[in-house]
């Protein structure tokens, strides 16, 4: 009996140091059931824009991944800041997502705002990212980006660029240009790409930064001059227009969509959804769905978006300091 009693509480012992066992088990197994329920993506802009596109494309393959719905919903206004908003506030169980771009910083240093874009967020992946061309109106004399350069030395404050609104990135990569190059323009705003493309066509500006995408026909046509491109690198469709950066060393401004899940959000569950979707980023179906609108898929783990976010913001805020830009 005394063997049998000792064989029991050795048997006990095993079970209870197995249960024990098992519990960090069964809590990592539980982190990895994300999502138990619908997932929803908010996004600061109205439907029909390139990043609702990308963010509804992004769902979709999000919901088939998971077996539960992700839908995205559109909250528009206040320059992104109601539907970051929503986010910020929101319970930090990565069920209520943002997806924005680079507004997101450049708010913090032109208004006062009701979250801190830096730490109200856990970021999750970059998306997609895309340079802007720099396009000149036929009229004007030159063809290439030291002509231009030379051209607005020569001609101060009489060369009108064209604009998205106050402080938006094409403002910004108008600003560093004219920072880094010692030109004087005048910056003409327009309240959407619509209007200010019919500026630049018109004759009513002579420069003006838009996507590839959208140029396209009208380089093609010869209504407009593609003369540099803000990113590293040469555009495909565009081989022979050259990187601004060659002209005017470490010049680079890039358009960038990205995931963020409000501050707080575990961890387990932010890289859970950085993993799957880098995986549909690295889809050939999605570099398909992409290129149309003028983007490339750009993934990134939150370590390495984090990183990207604090050069962009310090980038942004002296930008933005040394070309004195101010909200009206």
């Amino acid at each position: 009996m005394k063997h049998l009693g000792t064989i029991l509480k050795s048997i006990v012992a095993l079970a209870m140091l197995a249960m024990l066992a098992g519990l960090p088990l069964a809590h990592a197994a539980g982190a990895v059931e994300y999502p138990a329920n619908p997932v929803r993506i908010i996004i600061p802009y109205p439907p029909g824009g390139a990043g609702d596109l990308v963010a509804r494309y992004v769902a979709a393959r999000l919901t088939e991944k998971w077996g539960k719905a992700v839908v995205v919903e559109n909250r528009p206004g206040g320059g992104t800041v109601i539907g970051a908003t929503a986010v910020a506030q929101a319970a930090p169980d990565g069920y209520t997502l943002l997806y924005t771009a680079n507004s997101h910083i450049i708010n913090a240093h032109l208004m006062k705002l009701p979250y801190d874009p830096m730490n109200s967020f856990a970021p999750i992946t970059t998306t997609a990212r895309a340079p802007y061309l720099l396009l000149l109106n036929p009229s004007v004399p030159a063809d290439n980006l030291a002509q231009f350069l030379a051209y607005a030395k020569a001609n101060p404050g009489k060369v009108n660029f064209g604009v998205m609104g106050v402080g938006g990135l094409t403002y910004i990569a108008a600003a560093q240009l004219q920072a880094m190059t010692g030109i004087k323009m005048e910056m003409v705003v327009y309240k959407g790409a619509a209007p200010a493309m019919q500026g630049i066509l018109g004759g009513e500006t002579q420069a003006y930064y838009d996507t590839a995408s959208t140029i396209m026909p009208y380089v093609k046509e010869g209504r407009l001059k593609a003369i540099g491109i803000t990113g590293p690198t040469p555009d495909t469709d565009l081989p022979n227009v050259p990187q601004i950066s060659k002209t005017v060393p470490g010049y680079e401004v890039m358009l960038w969509h990205g995931l963020f899940a409000p501050a707080g959000t575990p961890p387990a569950i932010v890289d859970k959804i950085s993993r799957d979707v880098g995986d549909i980023l690295n889809l050939p179906a999605t570099h398909e769905k992409f290129s149309p609108l003028g983007l490339e898929p750009f993934p990134a783990s939150p370590s390495e978006f984090a990183a990207y976010l604090k050069a962009e913001d310090a980038s942004s805020a002296r930008i933005i300091k040394e070309a004195n830009i101010k909200l009206e």
